[in-house]
């Protein structure tokens, strides 16, 4: 299944995975997996969203004719079915180091009364929940969530949208800046600024219109239509990795000033060791001790990566997956694997994020702990 007979079947009128799957004769699972992998190719002009209604996905083909964007009627009609946005009620679950969310939800509550815009940052090392922040808040409160992830070669088109041939026909379908504003016309929306400062100030400026007071964007390709929203409806959360091993930019000033209060979210076990301890014993099946020894060990790592200029390891184990590291480690236990813990760490944590020379000195970091541990625990 190559690109080309998914872009016949898609100028031929098809739009689902199950129509394009008929029209090149391959299985559904086939063409399901070919389109994700198409849609995800930075070099292929297929291209997927989310089918207005909220239900599945609808291919597409980047038009490349940008001449008649302004003439192209809006995919879907921006008749969005919001609710579909919205997290599961479970999502998220964060648990504050230093009560940034609550700081965070505070502001939210009270915006009317201060008048202050609904802006907010959130810094430190990956893995530490910035994301899950946001998530977590928009989930409890039952608000469309809509993320817009930065690159140093992002275009505006990412932002606002852009040309697409779908069902045969040329649409325009708008990115999530537009949606973003839409939504706030009618409901309040967070909207994740996913990693802000891995783009450079030229690749969003067009953005800061959206998050001034102003609450609005251009489409330059449909003519100069304004696209306006709500400024106290649009509750923004941008994200900052930090960290040796990523390409960051600086935030320029007035960008700066758009984006509002800012929080630095540690590993929590960094800042609480019993706290993120019981969230391990809380959430996966090993024991509070085990959980307190998996949570030392993590720090280990983090202290590496945070401190240590010199060691191939550029980052730290975050919650999520010393969360997968528990629950393999119970697996394996249950069914007597051997040296369960270690081989845990190998398949849930050095394998899935951590390349060779580091994963080394993670697990040696990881064995020379649990070695501490159980020395500790025959003391006792």
């Amino acid at each position: 299944m190559k690109d080309d007979d998914i872009q016949d079947a898609i100028r031929d009128g098809a739009t689902r995975a199950g129509e394009i799957a008929e029209h090149v004769g391959v299985t559904g699972s086939t063409a399901r997996r070919y389109l994700k992998a198409a849609a995800e190719d930075a070099n292929s002009l297929i291209t997927r969203q989310t089918a207005p209604s909220g239900s599945g996905y609808v291919y597409g083909i980047q038009n490349q004719d940008t001449d008649t964007a302004s003439e192209m009627p809006v995919f879907g009609d921006r008749e969005y079915a919001w609710e579909t946005w919205v997290p599961e009620a479970d999502a998220g679950g964060y648990v504050e180091t230093d009560g940034e969310r609550s700081d965070i939800e505070a502001l939210i509550d009270n915006r009317d009364a201060t008048g202050q815009l609904p802006r907010f940052r959130l810094t430190g090392p990956p893995g530490t929940g910035k994301t899950t922040l946001a998530t977590s808040i928009a989930a409890e409160r039952q608000w469309p969530l809509i993320t817009i992830q930065f690159t140093s070669a992002m275009r505006d088109s990412e932002i606002f949208g852009s040309p697409h041939i779908i069902g045969g026909e040329s649409v325009w379908v708008d990115g999530p800046g537009v949606k973003a504003l839409l939504c706030s016309q009618v409901r309040p929306v967070v909207v994740v600024l996913d990693e802000v400062n891995r783009a450079p100030f030229a690749r969003k400026a067009s953005l800061q219109s959206v998050l001034d007071h102003r609450a609005q964007a251009t489409l330059q390709l449909r003519g100069g239509e304004v696209i306006e929203g709500d400024p106290q409806n649009l509750i923004t959360v941008a994200t900052m990795n930090e960290g040796s091993e990523y390409e960051t930019y600086p935030i320029d000033p007035a960008e700066k000033r758009r984006h509002g209060n800012t929080w630095e979210v540690p590993f929590l076990g960094m800042v609480d060791v019993d706290r993120e301890a019981s969230l391990v014993a809380d959430r996966t099946p090993v024991a509070d001790e085990v959980a307190h020894g998996l949570v030392r060990i993590a720090n280990d790592v983090r202290e590496l990566a945070l401190e240590d200029e010199t060691s191939p390891v550029k980052k730290g184990i975050a919650t999520s997956t010393l969360l997968e590291w528990a629950r393999t480690a119970a697996a394996y236990r249950q069914s007597d694997r051997p040296d369960p813990v270690v081989r845990a760490a190998r398949s849930a944590v050095l394998r899935p994020h951590y390349g060779d020379l580091a994963a080394d000195e993670v697990e040696a970091v990881i064995v020379d702990g649990l070695s501490r541990v159980r020395a500790h625990a025959g003391a006792a």
